[in-house]
């Protein structure tokens, strides 16, 4: 093992003690939004509980209450070792790691039940610019801001013209989406931004063709916005 392979994997540590924490927040907030935030399994076992295992099973009734088996681990780890490799150090590498725990979330309840929390949206976002903010970089954390601002913009007048067919957490997403590509340039937020969209165009066409995407259904938008700004934000 040489000395720099060691502090990494140090690094990997705190990403993993993380995990039941994002599989208890996923659960707590995947439930339909005319319902309120689940509380307890439905045989009325604790939460906290149950839903932190990595099966996501409750250990009394055995119902699934959280994302599938060791799916939040894996997403995780991959991560942890992206944040590894980007080279970010101090307060940037803290600010990224907050902003992958709270798209880690988000993409999971969306694929569960096509929601996206406003709550965690905006606690991502708040997190991330305020440690941002400790840097002392004004041009990118500005910039960060600014496209953040502007995407949510955009988004806001395709629900509008869309007439539901992107949702208000599409448009909140867009926040700390194109924040954390603003971070690093312009060409980054249209990158992500494109990548995103295409990904999710190509695939509902794809699946429309198989048919396994009936007409007048839709897929999440979230994950494809959250892993393309991911992809474009580790890419070298």
């Amino acid at each position: 093992m040489t000395l720099t392979a060691a502090p990494r994997r140090v690094r990997l540590l705190p990403a993993l003690t993380l995990v039941p924490l994002l599989r208890w927040t996923v659960a707590v907030h995947s439930v339909p939004d005319d319902l309120p935030w689940r509380a307890a399994c439905p045989c009325g076992q604790p939460l906290w509980t149950n839903a932190i295992r990595p099966s996501g099973r409750c250990t009394a009734c055995g119902h699934r209450i959280g994302p599938p088996p060791y799916t939040v681990e894996a997403a995780a780890a991959v991560a942890a070792v992206a944040l590894v490799l980007s080279g970010r150090t101090g307060w940037a590498l803290a600010a990224f790691a907050w902003w992958a725990a709270g798209m880690i979330v988000l993409v999971f309840v969306d694929l569960a039940v096509m929601r996206l929390p406003h709550r965690i949206t905006a606690s991502t976002t708040a997190g991330f610019l305020g440690l941002l903010a400790a840097t002392g970089d004004p041009r990118a954390w500005t910039r960060a801001i600014a496209a953040g601002l502007v995407l949510a913009a955009f988004f806001a007048i395709l629900a509008v013209v869309s007439r539901g067919q992107l949702g208000w957490g599409d448009v909140t997403l867009a926040v700390p989406v194109a924040a954390a590509l603003g971070w690093h340039s312009w060409t980054a937020v249209y990158a992500g931004t494109l990548l995103g969209l295409a990904a999710a165009a190509l695939t509902a066409i794809t699946l429309r063709r198989a048919g396994r995407l009936a007409a007048g259904m839709h897929l999440p938008l979230g994950p494809f916005l959250i892993i393309a700004a991911a992809t474009v934000v580790v890419w070298p």
